[in-house]
């Protein structure tokens, strides 16, 4: 349903298990590329625990908020980078994901969320038969990867089933998360590996310091909202863990984000400074875009303090990234 605010935001009820019941947590905005400056309400149900966005653009807006720029973020050079060089820079990240594939024949591989391929290159390497999903035709596919792009809820996929369906920080991102593991529990072999990254509403990143890229995370996930998950759609969980292996949570960022609240900041602002990519240094080496000796100061100490903090959070299951395989059960479901 419409707002009332704004013809471009929705309210929705929760996307995991469509309870109507929850609670306000907080208030965002799009810090990162800026794209409106609409108001988007984080919310957390009070009968799966999941959190979500609402209001929230609607589907057919939310492309807008995919600049160009977002599909090279992670690697910092927008569309700049050779092939080569992507995998290069990349190198330790596909390495952890294949670490969830272990004990594992090659077999089918469906890589949900495929992004550019780099992930397709390096399991078809490793033996794989690879397949990818991409909902975004604009993503390049520099290595000429078997991508297929659209609706990954509208494929056909016809009687193709896989031994792996790798879901890679994309499940935050669909306005349906809870029918992409139905569709992922068909398209599996009885005894196939799911393995799902998402982010972690029960942590300090998400809770404290809007870690999450909003607008473009629409659900927010806990341990809770996962184990239910799986048990719907005939997977048995076999192991969730919170590190930053393949995606970054650090706290890195929330002393300094703290001294600058204390000290005169909005929270708008200060989040603003942090998340913003075109001048890191606005964050960590300046007070209000002139640089200060200060803030760099404190910029050291807190790397210094936030590191041994991060790894224990990570351990009690408290970090910001959250990591999930699961087996498909031996029950039949319908072909998708």
């Amino acid at each position: 349903m419409n707002t009332g605010t704004s013809p471009d935001l929705i309210e929705v009820v929760c996307p995991l298990c469509s309870s109507g019941q929850s609670r306000h947590l907080f208030t965002t905005k799009d810090y990162l590329f800026a794209i409106s400056d609409h108001q988007f309400g984080i919310r957390k149900c009070t009968d799966c625990g999941c959190g979500f966005l609402s209001p929230r653009p609607t589907q057919a807006d939310i492309g807008r908020y995919y600049p160009e720029a977002f599909y090279w973020a992670w690697e910092g050079a927008e569309g700049k980078l050779s092939w080569e060089e992507i995998i290069r820079r990349r190198e330790k990240q596909l390495s952890a994901k294949r670490v969830w594939l272990d004990g594992m024949a090659p077999g089918k591989l469906l890589d949900v969320g495929a992004q550019k391929g780099e992930f397709l290159w390096f399991m078809q390497r490793a033996g794989w038969d690879v397949q990818g999903v991409e909902m975004d035709s604009k993503v390049p596919n520099p290595g000429g990867m078997p991508v297929h792009y659209g609706d990954f809820l509208a494929m056909d996929f016809g009687d193709e089933k896989f031994d792996a369906i790798t879901i890679w920080a994309v499940l935050e991102h669909v306005y349906k998360p809870a029918l992409f593991i139905e569709k992922a529990s068909a398209l599996l072999k009885p005894g196939g590996r799911l393995v799902v990254l998402v982010t972690n509403l029960h942590s300090i990143q998400a809770r404290c310091y809007q870690a999450d890229d909003y607008p473009r995370h629409l659900t927010l996930f806990t341990r809770k909202s996962i184990a239910l998950l799986c048990r719907r759609h005939h997977f048995l969980l076999d192991k969730v863990v919170t590190d930053q292996k393949i995606f970054g949570g650090t706290l890195n960022g929330g002393l300094l984000y703290g001294v600058k609240r204390l000290f005169g900041y909005p929270q708008s602002e200060a989040l603003r400074e942090w998340k913003q990519l075109e001048d890191p240094d606005l964050f960590w080496c300046k007070w209000r875009g002139k640089p200060s000796t200060v803030v760099r100061i404190v910029s050291k100490l807190d790397r210094l303090i936030s590191y041994p903090v991060e790894r224990l959070l990570d351990r009690l299951g408290f970090g910001f990234i959250i990591t999930f395989s699961a087996t498909r059960s031996p029950v039949e479901s319908r072909n998708v």
